[in-house]
């Protein structure tokens, strides 16, 4: 017990310590040393909070607060003002409860000016349910319409934005609404057949797109949706005319030819 007393009170030992004290104590200054140097440690500069400033309103909101900021992203949010702040790094400090040193670069995120586009796909001849559910995951709003169709009810027999046909691949700003035109089967009523010989396809889709009809194009010579839109209508099945009425949801096949030659 003696020689173990007599160890602690050693000089050897109280060297030793005396060492590792001042060795701690050189660690601790450096690191407050680091500290300020790095982040001003102990100003305790307050971080200001960015969220829903405007993207023109930055260098106004900054001028005074001695710190600069860096926009590094756009993050598309359909609930959050176009243009504005929608993250920041640091967080605010009423928030976290952290300062920051002074001119410290303040790293934002913003909402786009323009909404995402998205492309749009095909969803004639799907289900109803299907169609709305595929346009719905992409953030297209749907409506529905109705018309009759000899080939049965539920099938989306048309795709239409803006009350015109649209393409699949065509883009458009996401929270947009399409609508789809579904087929509801025979229902035995009468419609107008008008004769669309000598129209375009295009013209002839715009006429017909009041009425309780289905078109049916056929081109031989066209290589794409725009040359069909342009051809012209030699022929129609069955033809039409002034006091011509069909059943509603007729399918009406036009034969047209690009350039309009025979």
């Amino acid at each position: 017990m003696k020689k173990f007393l007599k160890f602690f009170i050693s000089r050897q030992f109280l060297l030793n310590l005396a060492a590792i004290v001042l060795f701690w104590i050189i660690v601790i200054q450096v690191e407050k040393f680091y500290l300020k140097s790095t982040t001003d440690w102990g100003t305790n500069i307050e971080v200001p909070s960015f969220y829903k400033i405007h993207i023109d309103d930055l260098d106004e909101f900054v001028k005074d607060k001695d710190l600069k900021y860096e926009i590094v992203d756009s993050v598309y949010m359909d609930d959050w003002p176009k243009g504005t702040v929608c993250w920041q790094y640091p967080r605010p400090t009423d928030s976290s409860g952290m300062g920051i040193k002074s001119g410290r670069t303040i790293e934002l995120s913003v909402v786009p000016l323009q909404p995402k586009m998205v492309c749009i796909p095909k969803v004639i001849h799907m289900s109803k349910r299907m169609g709305e559910t595929t346009l719905n995951a992409l953030g297209i709003k749907t409506k529905v319409s109705y018309q009759p169709h000899p080939d049965g009810p539920g099938f989306i027999m048309d795709q239409l934005y803006n009350g015109k046909h649209i393409d699949s691949g065509t883009y458009i700003p996401k929270g947009s609404r399409m609508e789809l035109v579904v087929s509801k089967g025979k229902t035995g009523e009468a419609t107008p057949l008008p004769s669309v010989v000598g129209l375009t396809i295009k013209e002839a889709r715009e006429r017909f797109s009041s009425l309780a009809l289905t078109i049916a194009p056929q081109c031989e010579n066209c290589n794409t949706e725009e040359d069909l839109m342009n051809a012209v209508i030699t022929r129609q099945s069955p033809a039409g005319g002034e006091n011509v009425n069909v059943a509603s949801g007729t399918t009406v096949t036009l034969w047209a030819t690009l350039g309009g030659g025979n």
